[in-house]
């Protein structure tokens, strides 16, 4: 019964409860405020999305969608040129918190 995990049962927190986890994050985050702008592809056949970027870190940002909508949990994180394996880890309306996959392991 418990040898078998299942992604699907993982629960995205609500950002409510990752108030609780801030001191515990890997790299610091600086705020910007929404006055810069990132692309997010869903790579779904929809064209990327340009966020408003809230704050940032090495390993993450977080971002504000245009609208509420349906995005996988795996995405691309485009900045400039760059893209970003990346992973929608909370979300609270149209604010979502954003892991970057590939870049834990060459910063730490």
């Amino acid at each position: 019964m418990f040898g078998c995990y299942n992604p699907s049962m993982h629960r995205i927190p609500h950002a409510a409860e990752l108030a609780e986890l801030a001191d515990r994050r890997d790299a610091p985050r600086i705020e910007v405020e929404g006055r810069y702008s990132m692309r997010l592809d869903p790579c779904d056949g929809r064209g990327p999305i340009t966020c408003a970027l809230l704050d940032y870190s090495v390993t993450g940002v977080r971002l504000q969608l245009p609208e509420d909508m349906a995005l996988p949990a795996e995405v691309q994180v485009l900045i400039g040129e760059l893209s970003h394996q990346a992973r929608i880890v909370w979300r609270n309306g149209t604010t979502i918190g954003v892991d970057f996959i590939d870049e834990h392991h060459s910063i730490f």
